[in-house]
Protein backbone atom coordinates (compact mmCIF):
# COMPACT_ATOMS: atom_id res chain seq x y z
CA UNK A 1 0.00 0.00 0.00
CA UNK A 2 1.41 3.39 -0.99
CA UNK A 3 1.92 6.04 1.71
CA UNK A 4 -0.63 8.42 0.12
CA UNK A 5 -3.29 5.72 -0.07
CA UNK A 6 -2.60 4.69 3.52
CA UNK A 7 -2.92 8.30 4.71
CA UNK A 8 -6.21 8.74 2.89
CA UNK A 9 -7.56 5.54 4.43
CA UNK A 10 -6.60 6.60 7.96
CA UNK A 11 -8.18 10.05 7.50
CA UNK A 12 -11.36 8.46 6.15
CA UNK A 13 -11.60 6.10 9.12
CA UNK A 14 -11.04 8.99 11.55
CA UNK A 15 -13.72 11.05 9.82
CA UNK A 16 -16.23 8.20 10.04
CA UNK A 17 -15.35 7.68 13.70
CA UNK A 18 -15.93 11.34 14.61
CA UNK A 19 -19.19 11.43 12.65
CA UNK A 20 -20.39 8.36 14.55
CA UNK A 21 -19.39 9.90 17.89
CA UNK A 22 -21.17 13.16 17.04
CA UNK A 23 -24.31 11.26 16.07
CA UNK A 24 -24.20 9.26 19.30
CA UNK A 25 -23.67 12.44 21.33
CA UNK A 26 -26.79 14.03 19.81
CA UNK A 27 -28.95 10.99 20.50
CA UNK A 28 -27.67 10.22 23.99
CA UNK A 29 -29.87 11.81 26.70
CA UNK A 30 -28.07 14.08 29.10
CA UNK A 31 -27.38 13.09 32.68
CA UNK A 32 -29.39 14.99 35.26
CA UNK A 33 -27.99 18.46 35.69
CA UNK A 34 -26.46 18.69 32.21
CA UNK A 35 -27.77 20.50 29.14
CA UNK A 36 -27.04 18.99 25.73
CA UNK A 37 -26.94 21.59 22.98
CA UNK A 38 -28.42 19.63 20.11
CA UNK A 39 -31.15 20.11 17.49
CA UNK A 40 -33.31 17.64 19.43
CA UNK A 41 -33.60 19.99 22.44
CA UNK A 42 -36.50 22.50 22.16
CA UNK A 43 -35.28 26.10 22.08
CA UNK A 44 -37.54 27.27 24.91
CA UNK A 45 -36.07 24.69 27.31
CA UNK A 46 -32.81 26.65 27.64
CA UNK A 47 -34.57 29.98 28.26
CA UNK A 48 -31.35 31.89 27.67
CA UNK A 49 -31.86 35.57 28.45
CA UNK A 50 -29.23 38.01 27.16
CA UNK A 51 -30.18 40.77 29.60
CA UNK A 52 -28.49 41.61 32.87
CA UNK A 53 -29.76 40.28 36.18
CA UNK A 54 -31.39 43.58 37.08
CA UNK A 55 -32.62 46.69 35.31
CA UNK A 56 -30.69 49.56 36.83
CA UNK A 57 -31.85 53.15 37.12
CA UNK A 58 -29.20 54.13 34.60
CA UNK A 59 -30.59 51.62 32.08
CA UNK A 60 -34.12 52.94 32.59
CA UNK A 61 -33.01 56.54 32.06
CA UNK A 62 -30.93 55.73 28.96
CA UNK A 63 -33.72 53.65 27.40
CA UNK A 64 -36.33 56.34 27.96
CA UNK A 65 -38.36 53.94 30.09
CA UNK A 66 -40.81 54.76 32.84
CA UNK A 67 -38.81 56.22 35.74
CA UNK A 68 -41.79 57.44 37.73
CA UNK A 69 -41.03 54.76 40.31
CA UNK A 70 -37.80 56.59 41.08
CA UNK A 71 -39.63 59.77 42.07
CA UNK A 72 -39.50 59.45 45.85
CA UNK A 73 -41.59 62.58 46.39
CA UNK A 74 -44.53 61.12 44.56
CA UNK A 75 -45.31 59.55 47.96
CA UNK A 76 -42.93 61.15 50.47
CA UNK A 77 -43.01 64.76 51.59
CA UNK A 78 -39.73 66.65 51.38
CA UNK A 79 -40.25 68.32 54.76
CA UNK A 80 -40.84 64.94 56.47
CA UNK A 81 -37.95 62.45 56.02
CA UNK A 82 -39.04 58.79 56.17
CA UNK A 83 -38.53 56.78 59.32
CA UNK A 84 -36.04 53.92 59.19
CA UNK A 85 -37.55 50.70 60.55
CA UNK A 86 -35.76 47.69 62.05
CA UNK A 87 -36.73 44.10 62.67
CA UNK A 88 -36.28 42.09 65.88
CA UNK A 89 -32.57 41.61 65.07
CA UNK A 90 -32.11 45.35 64.55
CA UNK A 91 -31.69 44.85 60.81
CA UNK A 92 -33.22 47.43 58.51
CA UNK A 93 -36.27 46.20 56.61
CA UNK A 94 -37.26 47.85 53.36
CA UNK A 95 -40.86 49.10 53.45
CA UNK A 96 -43.45 46.75 52.02
CA UNK A 97 -44.69 49.62 49.85
CA UNK A 98 -41.43 49.40 47.90
CA UNK A 99 -42.06 45.83 46.77
CA UNK A 100 -43.27 46.91 43.33
CA UNK A 101 -40.15 49.00 42.82
CA UNK A 102 -37.85 46.16 43.87
CA UNK A 103 -39.58 43.61 41.66
CA UNK A 104 -39.59 45.94 38.65
CA UNK A 105 -35.84 46.46 38.99
CA UNK A 106 -35.14 42.73 38.80
CA UNK A 107 -35.00 40.46 35.78
CA UNK A 108 -37.39 37.74 36.92
CA UNK A 109 -36.82 35.65 33.79
CA UNK A 110 -33.34 34.79 35.05
CA UNK A 111 -35.12 32.17 37.19
CA UNK A 112 -38.67 32.10 35.81
CA UNK A 113 -39.01 30.88 32.18
CA UNK A 114 -40.59 33.37 29.74
CA UNK A 115 -43.33 30.88 28.84
CA UNK A 116 -44.55 30.93 32.47
CA UNK A 117 -44.72 34.63 33.43
CA UNK A 118 -44.82 35.67 37.07
CA UNK A 119 -48.25 36.75 38.29
CA UNK A 120 -48.18 39.29 41.10
CA UNK A 121 -50.84 39.24 43.79
CA UNK A 122 -51.90 42.31 45.78
CA UNK A 123 -53.50 42.75 49.20
CA UNK A 124 -56.45 45.01 50.05
CA UNK A 125 -54.11 48.00 50.41
CA UNK A 126 -52.66 47.53 46.95
CA UNK A 127 -49.30 46.23 48.15
CA UNK A 128 -47.61 43.29 46.48
CA UNK A 129 -47.90 39.99 48.33
CA UNK A 130 -44.37 38.69 48.43
CA UNK A 131 -44.13 34.89 47.97
CA UNK A 132 -42.69 33.16 51.00
CA UNK A 133 -39.64 32.07 49.01
CA UNK A 134 -38.98 35.73 48.12
CA UNK A 135 -39.48 37.35 51.51
CA UNK A 136 -35.76 38.03 51.64
CA UNK A 137 -36.13 40.51 48.77
CA UNK A 138 -37.42 43.06 51.24
CA UNK A 139 -34.59 42.55 53.72
CA UNK A 140 -31.64 44.91 53.85
CA UNK A 141 -28.26 43.21 53.51
CA UNK A 142 -25.55 45.64 52.39
CA UNK A 143 -22.43 44.80 54.37
CA UNK A 144 -21.14 41.74 56.18
CA UNK A 145 -21.52 43.24 59.63
CA UNK A 146 -23.38 46.03 61.37
CA UNK A 147 -20.21 47.96 62.12
CA UNK A 148 -20.34 51.65 61.19
CA UNK A 149 -24.07 51.31 60.52
CA UNK A 150 -23.44 49.43 57.26
CA UNK A 151 -27.15 48.80 56.81
CA UNK A 152 -28.26 52.35 57.43
CA UNK A 153 -30.37 53.69 54.53
CA UNK A 154 -28.93 57.19 54.66
CA UNK A 155 -25.37 55.98 54.21
CA UNK A 156 -26.24 56.20 50.50
CA UNK A 157 -29.56 58.01 50.23
CA UNK A 158 -29.65 61.71 51.00
CA UNK A 159 -32.00 62.27 53.92
CA UNK A 160 -32.91 65.81 52.91
CA UNK A 161 -33.20 65.08 49.17
CA UNK A 162 -34.51 61.55 48.66
CA UNK A 163 -34.17 61.77 44.89
CA UNK A 164 -30.40 61.97 45.30
CA UNK A 165 -27.57 59.84 46.60
CA UNK A 166 -24.50 61.07 48.41
CA UNK A 167 -20.93 59.80 48.62
CA UNK A 168 -18.97 59.47 51.89
CA UNK A 169 -17.37 62.79 50.96
CA UNK A 170 -20.76 64.48 50.64
CA UNK A 171 -20.95 64.73 46.83
CA UNK A 172 -24.52 64.66 45.48
CA UNK A 173 -25.34 62.05 42.82
CA UNK A 174 -28.40 61.09 40.82
CA UNK A 175 -29.76 57.54 40.88
CA UNK A 176 -28.28 56.83 37.45
CA UNK A 177 -24.83 57.71 38.86
CA UNK A 178 -24.91 54.91 41.42
CA UNK A 179 -21.66 53.37 40.15
CA UNK A 180 -19.74 56.45 41.29
CA UNK A 181 -21.30 55.98 44.71
CA UNK A 182 -20.18 52.33 44.82
CA UNK A 183 -16.64 53.43 43.97
CA UNK A 184 -16.50 55.44 47.21
CA UNK A 185 -16.34 52.24 49.29
CA UNK A 186 -15.32 49.59 46.76
CA UNK A 187 -12.30 51.25 45.18
CA UNK A 188 -10.42 48.08 44.25
CA UNK A 189 -13.45 46.54 42.54
CA UNK A 190 -14.15 49.85 40.81
CA UNK A 191 -10.63 49.91 39.36
CA UNK A 192 -11.13 46.35 38.10
CA UNK A 193 -14.45 47.42 36.59
CA UNK A 194 -12.81 50.35 34.82
CA UNK A 195 -10.12 48.00 33.44
CA UNK A 196 -12.74 45.51 32.23
CA UNK A 197 -11.71 42.78 34.68
CA UNK A 198 -14.96 42.97 36.68
CA UNK A 199 -18.54 43.19 35.52
CA UNK A 200 -19.85 43.00 32.01
CA UNK A 201 -18.82 44.98 28.92
CA UNK A 202 -20.78 44.97 25.68
CA UNK A 203 -19.89 46.38 22.30
CA UNK A 204 -16.51 46.36 20.59
CA UNK A 205 -13.24 45.37 22.25
CA UNK A 206 -11.49 47.11 19.36
CA UNK A 207 -12.30 50.73 20.16
CA UNK A 208 -11.62 51.75 16.56
CA UNK A 209 -14.35 49.39 15.33
CA UNK A 210 -17.15 50.92 17.37
CA UNK A 211 -18.39 51.98 20.83
CA UNK A 212 -18.53 49.87 23.96
CA UNK A 213 -20.54 50.06 27.15
CA UNK A 214 -19.83 48.84 30.66
CA UNK A 215 -22.86 47.74 32.63
CA UNK A 216 -23.46 49.62 35.85
CA UNK A 217 -22.87 47.98 39.25
CA UNK A 218 -26.62 47.95 39.94
CA UNK A 219 -27.28 46.15 36.65
CA UNK A 220 -26.08 43.00 38.41
CA UNK A 221 -25.98 43.79 42.14
CA UNK A 222 -29.06 44.78 44.11
CA UNK A 223 -27.86 47.87 46.01
CA UNK A 224 -29.92 46.84 49.05
CA UNK A 225 -28.55 43.28 49.05
CA UNK A 226 -25.56 43.13 46.66
CA UNK A 227 -24.20 39.72 47.60
CA UNK A 228 -25.19 36.93 45.23
CA UNK A 229 -26.86 33.87 46.72
CA UNK A 230 -25.08 30.53 46.47
CA UNK A 231 -25.58 28.48 43.33
CA UNK A 232 -25.99 24.69 43.29
CA UNK A 233 -22.90 23.31 41.49
CA UNK A 234 -23.25 21.11 38.44
CA UNK A 235 -22.34 17.43 38.88
CA UNK A 236 -18.71 16.53 38.25
CA UNK A 237 -17.43 14.50 35.29
CA UNK A 238 -17.81 10.74 35.18
CA UNK A 239 -14.70 9.01 36.55
CA UNK A 240 -13.44 5.69 35.22
CA UNK A 241 -11.87 5.07 38.62
CA UNK A 242 -14.01 6.81 41.26
CA UNK A 243 -12.13 8.31 44.16
CA UNK A 244 -13.17 6.65 47.43
CA UNK A 245 -15.05 8.90 49.80
CA UNK A 246 -13.00 10.35 52.60
CA UNK A 247 -13.75 9.17 56.08
CA UNK A 248 -14.83 11.93 58.43
CA UNK A 249 -12.02 13.03 60.70
CA UNK A 250 -12.69 12.70 64.43
CA UNK A 251 -13.23 15.97 66.19
CA UNK A 252 -10.28 17.09 68.27
CA UNK A 253 -10.94 17.37 71.96
CA UNK A 254 -9.71 20.12 74.23
CA UNK A 255 -8.63 17.65 76.86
Amino acid sequence: MTPNRKTCLVLALLTLTFVALAYAFVLTPARQGFIVLSPLVPKDVLAIVPGTIRVSAAQLVKSGGDVSGLDCYACHHQDSPPEVKYDANHEIVLPKEHADLIISMRNCVECHPPNDPVKLEYDDSGNVKMPKAHEGLLAMGHGRSTRNNNNYCFNCHDRDQLNQLHTPDGDKLKFDQATQLCAGCHGTTYRDWMAGAHGRTSGHWDRTAGPFERQECTSCHDPHAPRFTGLIPMPGPHLLHPVPARKPQPESSDE
